[in-house]
């Protein structure tokens, strides 16, 4: 597959020559920060020139992902990530996603050893599967090599108050499963009396104790020890040399797989297949990371570097924690705010439901955010709940008022119709009672809020007995008047007489 179909190789974690300090990408962050699945990470770290890019780029099924070179000097500087993380599927049908890191080559000639720990152990770090790839067989050369294993236990702290005699016991809660692959492979895996082992069996043999005393073996069982108490959760595999042609090797990633030895291509298949196998994803304590949080920890881890201080995993994690709560409350509030009807009819039940369903939204928004202790998560949440409830005090103030605005200029308008009926010339009973009636359908259709039947009752109390009495008074002048009117014609007969 091109390389441009399928992501691009970005700077995870770089280091700024010029001011000494290791950068995070903000690419590869943005890209960590949208993942909102569980996230497993692959790193893989060993020597420069041995190889590492080729394995991820077999992993990622693509030709020139990460870059492969053919000279002594190192293609991979700092922490490497691919773009577009792989989605997968566990056991149990739940999707999360892989995050390959290709890490620069420990060792290198222009590294100083306090580099080269720093380097791997950033990778350990943020890893949930970490695969250290070697040439040729685990010797006392190799394993002497990883001596920045034991190095790393002084440069990495659970919490702040963990003591530095424990050997590294507390931190092995939080390493990765470790894969160490040996490559160009050419031993039998015999015991000693001939008999086959596996891979892992070897690995087991060679991490067993050096027997004798003094300085030297002291230091050769100390890395033995460290990585077993590290990396409680082990394996090993082996690859066989791809191909005889040292030229043609240069180009190793560019070979067509026909060119390659069939033992090598097995190797490889059965390879890919056990690490998608060993990587699940990454977890801290009991809480399974996601894309946001590894971004989070990467910046908090590489702040602790710089400002020199060793890299606490309490202390990152709480961090993170905390900023990633705040995000959830923020969230929580936001989703609040747009899950809201403002065309809630303003009843105080209606508003009150309203705000009910919408503080269930907010919740399930916080929930898919907020990471941490309970006692962290409480705190946020309680944050976002009142928030919310005081932006709902001021929408049901503000929509009650309003509702209470229409009712009184409702009434009022027909306060006055009424009284403008009433003082018409000619008016009757009927028309003024029709008016009414109008009104009254129309109050019920437009009307709303607590106010509504109250107000109705009052304005209904004061309407009803002044049109019985204007209409009474006008009838009684009609019958003065056509009394008075008979009694003129009654004396004007009598004139005449």
């Amino acid at each position: 597959m091109d390389v441009n179909d399928s992501g691009e190789a970005l700077e995870l974690i770089r280091y700024n020559v010029d001011t000494g300090k290791f950068q995070c990408g903000d690419r590869a962050l943005a890209i960590l920060r949208d993942i909102r699945t569980p996230l497993s990470v692959v790193a893989v770290c060993g020597r420069a020139r041995q190889g590492k890019s080729f394995i991820l780029n077999q992993l990622l099924q693509v030709t020139g992902g990460f870059q492969i070179g053919s000279t002594t000097r190192p293609c991979t500087k700092g922490l490497w990530m691919w773009s577009m993380p792989q989605k997968r599927v566990d056991a149990d049908g739940n999707e999360f996603h892989i995050v390959l890191l290709d890490t620069e080559g420990i060792d290198a000639y222009d590294q100083t050893a306090q580099y080269s720990t720093q380097i791997f152990s950033l990778a350990v770090l943020l890893s949930s599967l970490f695969v250290y790839n070697q040439m040729g067989g685990i010797d006392e050369a190799a394993l002497d090599r990883l001596s920045l294993v034991t190095e790393m236990t002084k440069h990495i702290k659970v919490r702040t108050n963990s003591k530095k005699e424990d050997g590294g016991k507390e931190l092995r809660d939080f390493t990765p499963s470790f894969l160490w692959l040996l490559r160009d492979f050419y031993l039998k895996l015999e015991d000693e009396y001939g008999r086959k082992v596996s891979p892992n069996d070897y690995l087991e043999t060679a991490l067993m104790p050096v027997a004798g005393v003094g300085a030297a073996v002291e230091a050769k069982n100390a890395i033995r020890t460290s990585i077993k108490s590290l990396f409680p959760d082990r394996d090993c595999a082996t690859l066989v040399r791809p191909m005889h042609d040292e030229q043609a090797l240069v180009n190793l990633d560019h070979i067509t797989p026909d060119k390659l030895r069939p033992e090598f291509r097995e190797g490889v298949a059965s390879l890919i297949q056990l690490i998608f196998s060993k990587a699940q994803p990454k977890h801290l304590g009991a809480f399974v990371l996601q894309g946001p949080v590894l971004a989070g920890l990467t910046e908090a881890y590489v702040k602790a570097i710089n400002e020199g201080a060793v890299p606490t995993i309490a202390t990152a994690w709480q961090g993170v924690a905390e900023q990633e709560c705040r995000r959830a409350a923020d969230v929580g509030e936001s989703a609040y705010a747009a899950a809201f009807d403002e065309h809630v009819a303003p009843e105080e039940a209606a508003l009150d439901e309203e705000h009910k369903r919408c503080l269930a939204v907010a919740q399930e928004a916080f929930d898919e955010v907020a990471v941490g202790d309970e006692r962290v998560r409480k705190i946020h949440e309680r944050k976002y709940i009142d928030a919310c409830t005081a932006r709902y005090a001021q929408v049901r103030a503000r929509k009650l008022a309003e509702a209470a605005a229409i009712v009184n200029e409702m009434l009022l308008k027909a306060s006055s119709l009424v009284s403008a009926a009433l003082a018409a010339d000619g008016a009757e009973p009927e028309e003024v009672q029709a008016l009414l009636a109008k009104f009254l359908d129309e109050y019920v259709r437009m009307a709303a809020g607590p106010q509504k039947w109250v107000k109705l009752v009052e304005f209904l109390k004061h309407t009803y007995p002044q049109i019985i009495n204007d209409m009474t008074a006008k009838k009684d002048a009609q019958v003065h008047d056509y009394a008075g009117q008979c009694n003129d014609l009654y004396d004007w007969s009598n004139s005449r007489l």
